[in-house]
């Protein structure tokens, strides 16, 4: 029998995942509206309140999941609010930093594990190209398999490349949660483009994955440098002719039942 999974856009590109049985939290971000500098030097992040209390975001998780460590998706509240003998996954750039911060079960996903039916697969891929590129670090996105669920790839901060493409047809997914803010940093966007996917970047893999897969669109309406927002990625959507029955554009708060 399927067991039920459940997607829950918490903001950004925190999520509060169930999955074979699992309740998994990823990239904890629960920093105050306006408490952390502003990338762009114009509005202070995070430019939206939690439409949540925090204690609702991390009652019963079972372990987090972090694609990496940048302030958006890790920030100074996390190790205030999440108990420090939880199961952490990291990828290995970023173990040593997690423990610092008093986390005692940090464990690093070189390839995959497996646990009480279910397996994650780590995979890599570019947080922008060119000097950005590099400035940004190594980040991953991570492959949730189950015989009893649907695949989930949570692509990560991860543009649409010839190595994410591979990933696609290794793993097969049904769902992809895809980063599709746009953030850019001008003084390098401006040469080498946003650093996570625009919503010309989600159309084009609207255009190119089998019909079967749907995205689900995050990491928008919340962090100043992120230029595509919901209404504006909606709006491209619609000129493009895209199948909203392949792309959920949820709200904070809201629900996925897959």
């Amino acid at each position: 029998m399927k067991k039920t999974t459940t997607i829950r856009l918490v903001r950004n590109a925190t999520l509060r995942i169930n999955y074979a049985g699992h309740n998994i939290l990823v990239d904890p971000f629960f920093a105050d509206k306006g408490t952390i500098q502003s990338a762009l030097g114009v509005y202070k992040s995070p430019r939206v309140y939690l439409v949540m209390p925090v204690s609702e975001i991390t009652e019963g998780v079972n372990f987090v999941l972090q694609t990496h460590i940048h302030p958006d998706h890790y920030d100074e509240t996390v190790k205030r609010h999440l108990s420090k003998d939880i199961l952490y996954y990291t990828q290995p750039q970023d173990k040593a930093t997690v423990e610092q911060d008093g986390f005692t079960r940090v464990e690093v996903v070189e390839d995959k594990t497996t646990m009480g039916g279910m397996t994650i697969h780590r995979v890599s891929g570019h947080h922008g190209f060119g000097k950005i590129g590099e400035i940004m670090g190594p980040v991953s996105g991570y492959v949730l398999t189950s015989e009893d669920c649907p695949t989930v790839y949570i692509m990560g901060d991860c543009k649409w490349e010839a190595c994410i493409r591979e990933t696609v047809e290794r793993f097969n997914p049904d769902y992809i949660v895809v980063n599709s803010g746009g953030a850019v940093f001008p003084e390098f966007s401006k040469v080498d483009g946003c650093i996570i996917p625009d919503e010309a970047e989600v159309m084009q893999m609207l255009d190119e994955l089998p019909t079967h897969i749907k995205l689900i669109a995050v990491h928008m309406d919340a962090i100043d440098h992120c230029q595509t927002t919901r209404e504006i990625l909606r709006n491209e959507a619609w000129h493009h002719g895209a199948d909203m029955n392949r792309l959920i554009i949820p709200e904070d708060g809201e629900t996925i039942k897959l």
